[in-house]
């Protein structure tokens, strides 16, 4: 089992946008990986995994009379000889397993604390399954969603496809840098402000309409939102389980996770300046269960309709934990 875990120091990605050959040399990490396939496989392309299906293939399944139309070089003649009627043998036909990622490169991720922004987080761990599912032969695509909206990239089995997908991935994360990373007094001086951004409901939409049955989804995201809009995110969580399997990866901050020393917090989403209040018991209890709640939903959603949820945090060895997860 320790042969998945790929020790922390080979992540050495600590800035704000992960150049494309960084996000390239994953691959090495990622060939140590394990991703377990699931116990059936739906999908209706040929490949390397096995299915419920019958059909030409290379494990056995049953025996069966012969039809006509049947290969005769199938045909099992002890069991003929036996019964004195011609029977054939039948095999699992090998199917691929199409995945399909939702990168979340939205606003929110554009913060951290310990090591790492929750975005390039995101976009490390989306570039080792996509390594992964790749070298696996499975067709694999990805949703993303960033600064500058939303870009869908159909499962496809082709290299080039995963070079695409990792060149869009360093480029969400720039978009975030040039929208939410300038200082207001740069964009007083004639720098753009940030615009709007589509949530990540409205993402997981786009992803139910290119979404096709037997594939394995994975949202990585930080699924922060209101009570009202996680309502929403989960419902349509549940809309994709019923022909899909999905997982969801929750990437999270010390901050988020841990009530802060008690105090006055000043906040910016790049235009508006807030401050946060957490003086006094009350509000800092208030502030750890909120994240609570939001992990234990999500994974109840996940957990009822077949997924899992894994859990990643800024500063720790999330490479080691997501080979845990994928095994």
């Amino acid at each position: 089992m320790t042969d998945a875990i790929v020790p922390a120091p080979t992540l050495a990605l600590r800035g704000a946008v992960p150049a494309l050959r960084e996000l390239l040399a994953l691959r090495a990490a990622a060939a140590r990986l394990t991703w377990a396939p699931p116990r059936t496989v739906r999908a209706s392309g040929a490949g390397l995994r096995s299915s419920r299906f019958r059909g030409r293939g290379i494990d056995f399944a049953e025996t069966r009379s012969y039809q006509p139309g049947d290969d005769v070089r199938h045909i099992d003649w002890r069991v003929t000889a036996r019964t004195g009627r011609p029977h054939t043998k039948v095999f699992h036909e090998e199917r691929e397993r199409p995945i399909l990622l939702l990168a979340d490169l939205g606003p929110e991720t554009f913060f951290g604390t310990r090591q790492r922004l929750k975005s390039l987080a995101i976009a490390e761990l989306s570039a080792l399954l996509l390594w992964r599912a790749y070298d696996d032969g499975d067709r694999v695509g990805a949703l993303l969603r960033a600064a500058t909206g939303i870009e869908a990239h159909r499962p496809k089995k082709t290299h080039q496809s995963v070079l695409r997908i990792l060149e869009r991935l360093s480029q969400g994360c720039a978009s975030l840098v040039a929208r939410y990373g300038v200082s207001q007094e740069r964009r007083s001086a004639g720098a753009p402000a940030p615009s709007s951004t589509p949530t990540l409901a409205e993402a997981l939409r786009e992803l139910l309409a290119v979404v096709r049955p037997g594939t394995t989804v994975v949202v990585l995201s930080d699924f922060a939102s209101s009570e009202e809009d996680l309502d929403e995110i989960l419902s349509l969580l549940g809309r994709l389980g019923r022909n899909a399997t999905v997982h969801g990866v929750l990437v999270s901050d010390p901050f988020e996770r841990e009530t802060p020393p008690a105090g006055r917090y000043p906040l910016s989403d790049g235009l508006r300046r807030r401050e946060l209040d957490l003086q006094g018991p009350r509000a800092g209890k208030s502030w750890a269960l909120r994240y609570a709640q939001r992990r234990d939903q999500l994974q109840r959603q996940l957990q009822g309709q077949g997924g899992r949820l894994l859990e990643c945090a800024t500063d720790g060895d999330y490479l080691r934990d997501l080979g845990l997860w994928l095994r």
